[in-house]
């Protein structure tokens, strides 16, 4: 009998579904689960001391990349591995979370509180007021913004939460003419939280969605519901890649595709995942996407963190939009963001590999001439750092099955599909109402079992991969059992 690891489907039942109860500090890939790497810091100063509020990673026409963070009071540029203030004295408080967005070679960076910052790439040092550039019209205050086709987008404007204007086509400098406008948008959508970038635009308010089209004329932008009773919870819970857009409600995940908002977490994580969330750090949601592994990820504080008194994230919710599957990972961060890295030297490869074996790139390519985008974070330090040890555990468990319909089972060892060592415990209980039994945990000898002894009438497989150990795959486990005396192999692959 063969039965997969599956998919991690915690929002159904232990017995009998089609997917594993644990996946942590993995990721599903195509029919089996790999090394979802931990957190490894490589800047050698702090961003500060105190959570980010928020980060950006851009690339000008030169492909030089500028990655900025900021703080309640400061806007750092991360260079050669170290942050520099670039704007302080700033005023927002740890809820004025920044937006960064790139239009052209600028970085636009804004908070709703502070007056709107630009930063000139390949010119500027520091970055400065939007209004210092400005030759036409007054650019509002506003918290969020995004760029669609030739204009820059901004909306939750001070005192008008549910307004979006826009910029002079392709001009930044430009508020009144050269077709810039602004919506109040009607209804009980809310406040605006995000704006997506791209040839169409994405408005999230808290309860709706509108579709932004260009159009030109007097209209310049034709605004559609495409989700009139749905939004975003916080703005910081959208992400995107390319045209992908992926955001968390107050009921669940989903992706945008058109004008069709598609249920991607229902009867699969929703609820897990409402039950795992420390409310009253909801607003520390981070969204972000690795373009390289096509992952969204949502890092965010647990409940069970007790001793988290800051709002430091300690898990990540990750999503593999290709194969449609849910699994989960640990790290302790401030916030996650799509990173682009500089030019590698030999000592950044040293740190944000442990291994070179780890390398995804092959050091031939030219991966390492700088300008990748990578999943990185400003972890529990407030440091610059990058998804790329095998410091963490990684665990996955088999559902729970029963091996001999009617009788019991007797458990007499357990072989990992896995390519590296890995120790394993078996699960069991006669009834599905009692409280399970687990077997000690076995190492693997020289044939590739574990040798476990444990009986019942329903078993499960719990693997862990110790951290510092590297694999590729792990599909499954061969379970060897037996009932009135004659002895099977059972693979749960």
């Amino acid at each position: 009998m063969q039965i997969p690891f599956g998919e991690w489907l915690p929002d159904q039942p232990e017995h009998g579904k089609q997917g594993a109860n644990v996946a942590t500090n993995v990721y599903y890939a195509q029919n089996t689960y790999k090394r979802f790497p931990s957190l490894v810091s490589y800047s050698t100063n702090a961003a500060g001391s105190e959570n980010s509020t928020g980060a950006g990673s851009f690339r000008d026409n030169s492909n030089t990349v500028y990655n900025f963070v900021s703080t309640t009071d400061n806007i750092y540029q991360l260079t050669s591995g170290a942050f520099t203030s670039r704007k302080a004295s700033l005023t927002g408080n740890a809820d004025d979370f920044w937006t960064f967005t790139q239009f052209g070679e600028y970085v636009i960076a804004s908070n709703g509180v502070d007056a709107v910052q630009f930063y000139l790439m390949g010119t500027s040092t520091n970055f400065a007021a939007l209004t210092s550039i400005q030759t036409a019209g007054t650019c509002p205050v506003f918290r969020v913004s995004g760029v669609v086709r030739d204009f820059l987008v901004t909306g939750n404007i001070v005192n008008s939460t549910n307004r979006i204007q826009w910029s002079g086509i392709n001009d930044i400098t430009v508020w009144s003419g050269k077709q810039s406008d602004l919506q109040d948008l009607p209804g009980s959508g809310g406040q605006v939280v995000a704006i997506t970038s791209g040839e169409v635009g994405y408005v999230f308010r808290q309860n709706q969605i509108i579709r932004m089209d260009y159009v030109g004329g007097a209209t310049v932008f034709r605004l559609s519901v495409i989700s009139p009773n749905r939004g975003a919870m916080f703005g910081r819970t959208v992400c995107q890649d390319n045209r992908r857009v992926f955001f968390y409600a107050d009921d669940g995940f989903y992706e945008i595709s058109g004008d069709t908002v598609i249920p991607i977490g229902a009867e699969k994580v929703n609820r897990f995942f409402d039950l795992d969330l420390n409310k009253a750090y909801s607003d520390r949601i981070c969204a972000a996407v690795d373009p390289f592994n096509q992952l969204a990820m949502w890092l965010y504080p647990s409940k069970n963190n007790t001793s988290n008194t800051t709002g430091i994230c300690d898990r990540i919710i990750i999503y593999n939009y290709v194969t449609k599957k849910w699994s989960l990972a640990k790290a302790n961060a401030s916030s996650i963001f799509s990173q682009f890295i500089g030019a590698y030297t030999v000592e950044l490869m040293d740190i944000l590999s442990e291994n070179l074996e780890n390398i995804h790139a092959s050091l031939d390519t030219d991966f390492w001439s700088g300008g990748q985008m990578l999943l990185g974070g400003i972890n529990e330090d407030y440091k610059a750092a990058i998804f790329s040890g095998t410091s963490n555990e990684c665990e996955v468990e088999t559902s729970e099955l029963e091996p001999f319909p009617g009788l019991r089972a007797n458990i007499t060892g357990v072989r990992p599909i896995v390519d590296a060592a890995a120790t394993v415990t078996v699960k069991t209980r006669e009834r599905l109402a009692d409280d399970k039994t687990e077997s000690s945990s076995s190492s693997m000898v020289t044939s590739g079992i574990n040798p476990v002894r444990e009986s019942g009438r329903y078993v499960r497989a719990n693997i862990k991969v110790a951290s510092g150990t590297t694999f590729n795959h792990a599909q499954g486990v061969d379970l060897v059992a037996s009932r009135a005396g004659q002895r099977w192999v059972i693979k749960l692959i």
